[in-house]
């Protein structure tokens, strides 16, 4: 009897390492799952800012210089301005250069520079799905054992 005692004792123990190592494991999962999360809100943020900058520079290509515009300046505060040109944007290239650029060639760049995020937003979305598979494989491993 004395045998099966410490058999079961060191079954149990092994059970109980694997225990301790796979609920490492999901923390690990959450948390890297968290930080993807996280990630993916500032990737889709950027992507609505270039559809917004491509959008704007469509309607000013309809505009002339004179016209009147309202621009917002923050704190749901806005100014009235008067459109000196329509042919020149200012696009940041990175590094904090920016370079004058007419509007077709803007949208043309904003639109590269929006593709390329999808593309990393597909790619992120994959690797936060992979992630929260393990995630529930493990959980699945651990009911198991606790049961």
């Amino acid at each position: 009897m004395e045998e099966s005692a410490k058999e079961l004792t060191e079954k149990e123990r092994e059970q109980q390492a694997e225990l301790q190592s796979l609920l490492l494991k999901l923390r690990q999962y959450q948390a890297q799952a968290e930080q993807m999360s996280q990630e993916l809100l500032f990737v889709r943020q950027a992507i609505s800012d270039h559809d917004k900058a491509i959008e704007t520079i469509k309607q000013l290509k309809k505009m002339k210089a004179g016209d009147e515009l309202i621009v917002p300046i923050g704190a749901n505060s806005s100014v009235y301005v008067t459109l000196s040109s329509t042919d020149k944007i200012i696009v940041r290239v990175g590094g904090g250069v920016s370079a004058e650029k007419d509007p077709d060639s803007s949208i043309e760049y904003l639109s590269g520079m929006k593709a390329e995020l999808e593309n990393s937003q597909r790619e992120m979305t994959g690797v936060l799905q992979r992630i929260e598979q393990e995630a529930q494989t493990l959980q699945a491993r651990l009911q198991e054992l606790s049961a």
